[in-house]
């Protein structure tokens, strides 16, 4: 696979997941309340957890695509199955991916975003 192709992979997965940990650290009640409608177990802790984990994955996109790579996917992976269950289910709350910049409800474009994300993910992995 192209150095290029793997770089510029792990960037933009970089950028997708600091400007994600940034936007839900800028509102931690707002992240909260998102967890909790999605049905999510303890939420307090998942709020704050989850911004860490996801400025951590950009840092490792960064540092090591590879392993960084692997990280995105799973959390991806985890993500996209949760708003492919709460679509399935008839819920299009928001889905807070993007902390308060995402308001909209839930939709199948949600899933195809994530679908693209994944592809990247994979991509910076097997680089």
């Amino acid at each position: 696979m192209p150095d290029f192709l793997v770089t510029a992979s792990a960037w933009i997965l970089a950028a997708v997941f600091a400007v994600a940990g940034i936007a839900k650290t800028r509102d931690p009640l707002g992240t909260r309340r998102t967890l909790d409608d999605f049905g999510l177990p303890k939420p307090r802790l998942l709020a704050r957890v989850l911004p860490g984990t996801e400025a951590a994955t950009a840092l490792l996109l960064v540092v090591d695509p590879r392993v960084g790579g692997q990280c995105a996917v799973a959390l991806l992976v985890a993500f996209t199955t949760l708003i492919a269950g709460r679509l399935l289910a008839g819920h299009h709350d928001a889905c807070g991916c993007f902390g308060t910049w995402s308001k909209r409800p839930l939709s199948w474009r949600d899933l195809a975003r994530n679908v693209l994300l994944v592809a990247l993910g994979v991509v910076a992995a097997l680089g």
